[in-house]
């Protein structure tokens, strides 16, 4: 069954409310590798080439006032000039960085937008469909959506059609980590 993502009661500024602490939201990016103790979500998709439609920064900013744990895999350090082998150390460290730290998510995030194809995040997407982990936002005009709802149906995998979605859902599940007051 397709889990869509659904209209949710309580909002991200009320979940915040809910929570036994003040604290707020750390984003960790490679290469640092954080000790995780508290509910965490990893970042996968597309980077934007417009900052008006970051996604990554969009979320972020919504879960800012939760004590919670932003594993975001872009590297500043990425160079174009990277070679994308095994034997390249600055390459393997970043896919192993990301493949670690999404095994120690509470909520892996999967955003695919824009018309490309993102090879990258559909094979992320296949390694951690069956976790339970896994929430997707899939715009309409993914040029792959077709498959994605596919494997989103088998693995009964929520399904958001728009950021605002994403925030909502990705907010929901970590506000479910957390301790009560």
């Amino acid at each position: 069954m397709d889990r869509a993502c659904r209209p949710l009661s309580t909002t991200t500024a009320n979940m915040s409310q809910q929570t036994s602490t003040s604290a707020r939201a750390i984003i960790h990016k490679p290469p640092h590798k954080p000790d995780v103790e508290s509910p965490s979500v990893i970042l996968y998709g597309g980077m934007p080439t417009d900052p008006e439609k970051d996604w990554r920064a969009d979320l972020s900013a919504s879960l800012s006032d939760l004590p919670i744990a932003i594993l975001d895999p872009t590297c500043d350090a990425w160079d174009s000039t990277w070679i994308e082998d095994i034997s390249f150390q600055p390459f393997k460290d970043q896919v192993k960085w990301e493949m670690d730290h999404a095994g120690i998510a509470d909520v892996i995030v999967f955003h695919f937008g824009g018309k490309t194809d993102q090879p990258i995040t559909l094979l992320e997407l296949g390694l951690y469909a069956h976790t339970g982990k896994a929430v997707v936002c899939c715009q309409e005009e993914f040029s792959k959506k077709g498959n994605v709802q596919i494997v989103c149906e088998k693995y009964e995998i929520a399904m958001c059609d728009t950021v605002e979605e994403l925030k909502r859902e990705v907010g929901e599940r970590l506000v479910a980590k957390l301790p009560r007051k």
